[in-house]
């Protein structure tokens, strides 16, 4: 099994069994004990299987009827970039944003290094502002006054 097999296997397991199904031991099988995410700004932040239990969990707590699709995958050599769509009910609190009743459709691009059939490394973004109007947490832009006239 080549790499490109190897890596879309891998991740199809991982949003179907952790994401959709909320098995929370699968990370433990793919996830490195040593997995750093690379966060906004260039920060390093260790995680490790339990760092990304308890941020999967808060997303389950928020909108528990989510189900992620693994839209694309692109894979060379030990790095994969995989393009998302996370759709779900905001039920639950997310953080200090108080449930809205609102269904939500958000995509995402992440890029994960794995080596040795383990994830090791991650970078990730995530359209937020998108989420937030979804929401209703933030206003969505009015379209300008003179729009359509000619």
């Amino acid at each position: 099994m080549g790499k490109q097999e190897e890596h879309r296997a891998l991740f199809a397991r991982w949003f179907e069994e952790l994401w959709n199904k909320k098995n929370y031991k699968i990370p433990y099988e793919l996830v490195d004990p040593e997995f750093v995410a690379h966060g906004a700004g260039g920060q390093r932040i260790k995680q490790g299987p339990e760092g990304v239990i308890e941020l999967v969990k808060a997303w389950h707590t928020a909108f528990p009827d989510g189900h992620m699709t693994m839209d694309d995958i692109i894979t060379e050599g030990d790095m994969s970039v995989i393009r998302m769509t996370w759709e779900a009910t905001h039920t639950g609190p997310f953080g200090t944003i108080a449930p809205t009743g609102r269904r939500i459709k958000v995509t995402s691009t992440g890029i994960d290094r794995v080596v040795n059939g383990k994830i090791v490394e991650g970078w990730g973004e995530l359209d937020m502002m998108g989420m937030f109007m979804q929401m209703g947490v933030i206003p969505s832009p009015e379209p300008p006054a003179d729009q359509g006239k000619a």
